[in-house]
């Protein structure tokens, strides 16, 4: 076609207008990356330290988990333990953090960490549910004779994401892979006992069980489930008899419009395919307890990275 004919041409459908804050995504690029050399929390490692000691027996703590968290955020990013308590070892030398810890305690002490999401505070939240897997590079061969050739070698990792902050809201570890939808029952009820907005929950073809609908029934919570391709619409569930009746009068397309579906992508697809792509989808970890941990770790690292380059 010649550029005349191109310029000719008529276009068709609406013109695609980019509103995107391009700037302000570039900074929040940027930003994340300046959280691994953030010291702040030094000016608290003394106050830090008194509050973690605060009624422990035993020996008491000598290095805050400000410190611990950071350096967990290092090895998800695969630095070796032993070159973390390198690079500590160097802030002190340049009196940037009173002490330096040695590789021994930062791996016991990574293991010990409590990885968990801060609960949502906005009103009517929206999320789906989806899961995927870190692969166990150095402990493969041991989850494959511990719990058989099914395993795959694979940690399971199970999410609820917000497909507008782009953020998970919270998240499963499990050593042998398990049920999506049972894990999906177990973190909603825990949202929903602490009290977080959830007005609305969806997920894929595997989530469409009969206990998870009716579970979001009784909460009032909108579902956003794909119902199987041969599903009856006379099941115990009416949010569901009712979704499949709408399926098959209009089709999976105009659905899946109505409903929202699409929104599954950026708030469970696209969160994985982030957080492999900055930590990497291999865990070093040998032990179960570490390859969970890990695995916890790049999850959680991913939520404040993206925390804390917000502007």
């Amino acid at each position: 076609m010649t550029d005349v004919a191109k310029k000719d041409r008529k276009r068709w459908g609406k013109k695609f207008v980019d509103a995107w804050d391009w700037p302000r995504y570039n900074e929040q690029l940027v930003r994340r990356g300046e959280y691994l050399l953030d010291l702040e929390w030094v000016r608290n490692w003394d106050v830090e330290l008194r509050e973690m000691n605060r009624n422990k027996r035993g020996h008491p703590y000598e290095f805050p988990d400000s410190l611990i968290r950071l350096q967990s955020v290092w090895h998800d990013k695969n630095i070796p333990v032993r070159m973390i308590e390198g690079i500590t070892r160097k802030l002190r030398q340049m009196a940037q953090v009173p002490n330096y810890n040695d590789y021994t305690t930062i791996s016991r002490r990574i293991n010990r960490l409590d990885f968990h999401l801060d609960l949502p505070d906005g009103d009517g939240i929206t999320m789906f549910c989806d899961g995927s897997g870190f692969q166990a590079i150095n402990g493969g061969e041991y989850l494959r004779e511990k719990y058989g050739k099914r395993n795959r070698q694979w940690i399971q990792v199970i999410i609820l994401g917000d497909p507008e902050t782009k953020e998970p809201v919270s998240f499963e570890v499990n050593l042998v892979p398990t049920s999506e939808p049972e894990s999906a029952k177990r973190q909603l009820q825990r949202l929903i006992d602490h009290d977080v907005d959830v007005t609305g929950f969806g997920g894929d073809g595997a989530f469409d069980e009969i206990k998870l609908w009716q579970l979001l029934e009784s909460n009032g919570i909108q579902p956003i489930i794909k119902p199987d391709l041969n599903a009856r619409d006379d099941s115990l569930s009416p949010a569901r008899n009712s979704n499949v009746k709408e399926r098959n009068s209009g089709g999976y397309e105009l659905w899946a419009r109505n409903h929202g579906y699409g929104a599954r992508w950026p708030a469970t697809e696209g969160i994985f395919s982030a957080v492999k792509r900055i930590f990497g989808e291999q865990l070093a970890a040998r032990s179960e307890r570490g390859m969970v941990q890990e695995a916890k770790s790049k999850m959680w690292a991913y939520y404040v990275i993206i925390k804390y380059g917000e502007v």
